[in-house]
């Protein structure tokens, strides 16, 4: 039987500079066609025009439709499920992923989908085509909510996948992955494992373990082997040139994690990133001895909020500043790089303490940083104190993950003070790539800096003014400067090349 996978991903190649590779899909297609079954992918960049989209889905001739949902693009299932059920009412549609494992009574109010998955979807998926291709009743597979003329069966969970080894490894060239890897550098996406034990306000992992209590074992990681093997398959089949496990904590079995830095080392000479926590590191130098041994080239870790309130008292996560200090201190002496994550925009969060989010990554100088604003999602602790609290702003969507936009009203907060620590982020962001790649550069730009009095907007100014750019406009910011002091800096910053301060 033919299925197509629609994968919204609006905005996402704009902000990554390429196309993502998806597990979830990734998966269950390899289960599909173990099977015998036929799988294809349409890769939504943009947002859906109804004609172009039904002819898309016309060309594969699909008996099924399984559109993969996070929070952020499941407007653009709905409307293409809308679309599908007028235009083509004998394709079956279905609808998987995390937002219907988040929220499946929000989606089930859909009117064109014949069913929902909730929760691991290789099993319940195979299950369904099978069935349907035998022309057998479909309404009592386990994980799947199936629509029936009087109203939605909503069928129990089964027990989750104990043993990963048993799948095949995910399918990448339904994601034309060559193609992925030639624009993202020969990166190749892995996951070692599945689920996490920590109950971090603002993830749906908490709420996700009390859907599958009594079910098996939450967090399972495949074998050292098997990770090994696919490894194999993939130096084999593509030009791998880096391994990036997407792992929430992948230290967080560190018996395993020595047991795969031991095997690694020996056979693979790729280097590898990582997602883990403070906690899972700190002060374990034998553990990031080993990591760095084995090849691993950096470490991404959750900072979210600088102030320790924030992070211990709203975010649920326990780690001191001064912990964050030492981890950094460790595995830079190993040699590894980090990547710090933040969040702004947070429930009670003022200006002042997202500037000490800003100034204790300017004091770690991380060799890269992710920042996004705070999204609610369904299911998480945060999502039901903000709709406690009236602080969502109606069913506004907002298709990226990185807008610099909130969904909330935060009486703490103003839409514009957010947007100006939005672009402070951007401005830190390109800083410590011009400390990183310029040093001298950079630190005559915090001699120009302190010459204005540390006013980043009246810098702003002086490097439009110097681009050219609202002339008129910045040479009323910079009345009272005197002219010697305004030819210095003039001078610096074209022998220093500051513009780049500004290029983002």
């Amino acid at each position: 039987m033919r299925v197509l996978f629609v994968y919204p991903d609006i905005g996402g190649v704009e902000h990554y500079g390429a196309r993502k590779y998806y597990h979830g899909i990734g998966y269950i297609a390899a289960v599909l066609k173990r099977a015998g079954h036929t799988a294809s992918l349409l890769y939504l960049m943009q947002e859906p025009e109804r004609e172009a989209f039904l002819a898309q889905v016309r060309a594969q001739a699909p008996a099924v439709v399984a559109f993969s949902a996070t929070t952020h693009q499941y407007p653009a299932v709905e409307q293409c499920a809308a679309w599908l059920k007028e235009a083509m009412p004998e394709v079956f549609l279905i609808a998987g992923g995390t937002h219907p494992t988040l929220a499946p009574e929000m989606v089930a109010r859909s009117p064109a989908l014949d069913a929902l998955c909730v929760g691991e979807g290789e099993l319940p998926l195979l299950e369904l085509v099978e069935r349907l291709e035998q022309g057998k009743d479909v309404s009592g597979i386990e994980n799947l909510w199936v629509r029936r003329p009087d109203g939605w069966r909503r069928n129990p969970l089964r027990p989750l996948i104990q043993s990963l080894d048993e799948l095949p490894f995910a399918d990448r060239e339904i994601f034309d992955f060559d193609a992925i890897l030639a624009a993202n550098a020969g990166w190749v996406d892995m996951m070692a494992g599945r689920g996490c034990p920590y109950r971090c306000s603002y993830c749906c992992n908490p709420g996700l373990q009390e859907r599958y209590r009594g079910l098996g074992r939450y967090v399972r990681y495949r074998s050292v082997e098997n990770i090994l093997a696919e490894t194999e398959a993939l130096a084999e089949r593509y030009p791998v040139r880096v391994l990036n496990f997407q792992d929430d904590t992948f230290t967080l079995d560190r018996k395993w994690t020595l047991a795969f830095c031991e095997a690694y080392a020996a056979r693979f000479r790729f280097p590898f990133w990582i997602n883990t926590r403070v906690e899972r590191i700190l002060d374990d130098e034998e553990l990031v001895r080993a990591l760095a041994r084995a090849g691993c080239a950096g470490v991404r870790i959750g900072l979210e909020s600088g102030n320790e309130h924030m992070r211990r008292e709203v975010l649920k996560r326990g780690m001191t500043n001064e912990e964050i200090r030492r981890a950094f201190r460790l595995l830079r002496r190993y040699g590894l790089k980090v990547y710090t994550c933040n969040m702004l925009g947070l429930p009670g969060e003022t200006p002042e303490m997202i500037e000490e989010t800003i100034a204790l990554n300017r004091e770690l100088a991380p060799d890269d940083l992710q920042f996004s604003v705070f999204y609610p999602y369904p299911m998480t602790e945060l999502y039901d104190r903000v709709v406690r609290e009236g602080l969502l702003k109606g069913e506004r969507t907002l298709w990226g993950y990185y807008s610099p936009e909130s969904v909330l009203e935060l009486p703490t907060l103003t839409p514009a003070q957010l947007a100006e620590k939005y672009r402070r982020f951007e401005r830190l962001k390109a800083e410590l790539h011009l400390r990183r790649r310029h040093p001298w550069r950079y630190r005559l730009r915090r001699v120009a800096l302190a010459m204005l009095g540390g006013d980043e907007e009246r810098l702003q100014g002086v490097l439009d003014f110097v681009r050219g750019r609202k002339r008129g406009k910045i040479r009323g910011q910079l009345k009272g400067i005197l002219p010697k002091l305004w030819t210095f800096l003039c001078i610096m910053i074209h022998i220093g090349g500051m513009w780049e301060i500004s290029a983002i």
